[in-house]
C-alpha cells in the first residue's frame, strides 16, 4: 500500500493562508511563520508537487490559481466522531480503511488527494489535491443484506440526498453507481466486500464527488463530466458538504440493515435520471435497447422492449439518441 502523508504544520497553515486565492507577499508569510523568503520559496515547491498551481508576481507574492476550500479535521471529528482520520495524500482512501484493524461501523477515511484512486472496473479516479471529496466509509452487516448492487444504490441515494438538501435539489443518479447532473458525471461509488458467505461481511463504501474541477485535472477525464462549483455556481464548502454526506450515508447504511434496499426503491426511482428515457445497456456479450423503468427491491434495472419487462443486473447504461447513444 502507498504510504499515507500528512502535510507539516508549516506548510498546512501556509495552504491555509493561500486557500482564500488572494496574493500574500512572502514577507508576510514570512512573518506569519517565522521564516525567511527563500525557505517559503522552498515551501512554495513543495506545495506545487501536490499538484497545486501556485505563481508568483513580482511586487504582488504568491497567490493559488482558484481559492480551496480545504478539509477541516476539527470541524469534521466535532460533528461525526472521533472515528474518523483526515490525509493530505494517500494512495486510495479506500486501501487505506481495508489496512485498519477491526474498525467500528462508520469509521472513515478522507484525503485531500489520492495518487491511486480508483472507480468501477479499476479505472483511474482522477483525484487532485483540496479540489474534490474523496473518502471511504467502513460497515459491517449479515451477509444476507449485503449484495453489492444493493449497497451501491443504497450509497447513491444516501449521496445524492445530501447533496440536494445541503445545496439545492439537481443530483440525479445513474444505474447502479454514478451521480449525475444532465448527462454528466459529478462522481461514483466503489463497495467492496470482504468476509464470508455465510457469516458478518466487511464493507467499504468509497466515494468520490467532483467539487472543483482543475483544468489540468480535467484533461485527464475521459467521459463528460461536471462540478458542484459549475452546477451551483458558487464556492463549496467542502468540510460541510462531507458532514453531511457521510452522516446521510451512515444513517442510510444502519436502515439498509434492517429493512434491505426495500426502503430505498421509491427515493431510487424518484432520482433515476433515465427513468422513462430511451436507453442502451451494454454488457460483454450484447446490448439491449428499452425504456428505463428504474429498479425493483432487489436491486435490478427494469428495460421495458416491445411490451416485455427484463430484470437486468450488470452492464453500462447510456441514453439513447436518435442517431446513437449519447453518454
Amino acid at each position: 500500500m502507498r504510504p499515507m502523508k500528512k502535510l507539516d504544520p508549516a506548510n498546512q497553515l501556509l495552504l491555509s493562508k493561500l486557500a482564500d486565492g488572494r496574493f500574500h507577499s512572502g514577507e508576510e508569510l514570512g512573518e506569519i511563520l517565522s521564516l525567511s523568503r527563500a525557505s517559503i520559496s522552498k515551501r512554495m515547491a513543495e506545495l506545487r508537487r501536490l499538484g497545486l498551481d501556485i505563481f508568483s508576481v513580482k511586487g504582488k507574492g504568491y497567490r493559488l490559481a482558484h481559492p480551496l476550500s480545504l478539509l477541516d479535521e476539527e470541524r469534521l471529528k466535532a460533528s461525526l466522531g472521533e472515528h474518523l482520520a483526515l490525509w493530505s495524500e494517500v494512495g486510495s482512501t479506500n486501501d487505506v480503511l481495508k489496512a485498519e484493524k477491526a474498525p467500528p461501523n462508520g469509521a472513515v477515511v478522507l484525503a485531500e488527494c489520492q495518487t491511486a484512486g480508483r472507480g468501477r472496473r479499476g479505472q483511474n479516479w482522477v483525484s487532485p489535491f483540496g479540489a474534490h471529496l474523496y473518502f471511504s466509509l467502513f460497515w459491517q452487516m449479515d451477509s444476507r443484506h449485503a449484495a453489492l448492487q444493493g449497497l451501491s444504490l443504497v450509497a447513491g441515494v444516501a449521496v445524492a440526498n445530501a447533496i440536494n438538501a445541503t445545496l439545492g435539489d439537481a443530483v440525479r443518479l445513474k444505474w447502479p453507481n454514478d451521480i449525475y447532473h444532465n448527462g454528466r458525471k459529478l462522481g461514483g461509488i466503489l463497495v467492496e466486500l470482504v468476509g464470508q458467505a455465510n457469516g458478518p461481511v466487511n464493507i467499504i463504501i468509497g466515494v468520490g464527488l467532483n467539487v472543483a474541477m482543475p483544468l489540468d485535472a480535467a484533461r485527464q477525464v475521459d467521459q463528460p463530466w461536471t462540478d458542484l462549483q459549475q452546477i451551483y455556481n458558487r464556492l463549496v464548502d467542502r468540510t460541510e458538504l462531507a458532514n453531511q454526506v457521510i452522516s446521510r450515508l451512515r444513517d442510510a447504511l444502519a436502515t439498509f440493515s434492517e429493512k434491505g434496499l426495500a426502503a430505498f426503491v421509491d427515493d431510487w426511482n424518484r432520482l433515476d435520471c433515465f427513468w422513462g428515457q430511451a436507453v442502451v445497456l451494454k454488457n460483454e456479450q450484447s446490448q439491449q435497447v428499452g425504456i428505463c423503468r428504474g429498479i425493483e427491491s432487489d436491486g435490478a434495472l427494469l428495460l421495458e422492449a416491445g411490451g416485455q419487462v427484463s430484470r437486468i443486473y450488470g452492464g453500462e447504461l447510456s441514453m439513447r439518441s436518435h442517431d446513437g447513444i449519447t453518454g
